[in-house]
């Protein structure tokens, strides 16, 4: 019995590598979605309504979420619970340039302003310029 051996002058067996990269491509973008819809439910928050206004074009760089806790209010910035005292710092560690950099803050609609003032404060003790307020578009409004 004589094994079959390659000829030199034969090309090599080629596997197609297409199906595995639409595989591969399809996995990706389920976990970018499924992780950000967790990210979202990780501290869930009864957003005010707002009537028109603009859209946002740009990812914030920072949200921040105000919640009403078991003793008052917890914040938590993208997935680090934080004392109010501390945020200042914390928000200039994660900001490289506070010039350019944005924070969104997500307060609950059940909370007085007095809890969401003092991270206001944060974000511009910390020299962040562009600080917006999360609200969900009302119903009936374009």
């Amino acid at each position: 019995m004589r094994l079959r051996t390659a000829h030199p002058h034969q090309p090599a067996a080629k596997i197609n590598v297409t199906p595995l990269i639409d595989v591969v491509m399809v996995l990706i973008i389920f976990y970018l979605i499924v992780g950000n819809l967790a990210y979202q439910r990780l501290l869930p928050v009864n957003l005010p309504e707002a009537g028109a206004g603009a859209a946002e074009e740009a990812a914030p760089t920072l949200v921040i979420t105000v919640a009403q806790g078991p003793s008052g209010a917890r914040i938590v910035v993208e997935d680090t619970e934080i004392a109010a005292v501390d945020l200042p710092s914390l928000l200039r560690a994660r900001v490289t340039d506070p010039a350019t950099a944005s924070v969104h803050i997500r307060a609950d609609r059940a909370l007085s302003y007095s809890h969401v003032a003092p991270v206001i404060a944060a974000c511009r003790e910390a020299g962040l310029l562009s600080v917006k307020l999360v609200a969900q578009r009302a119903e009936g409004v374009p």
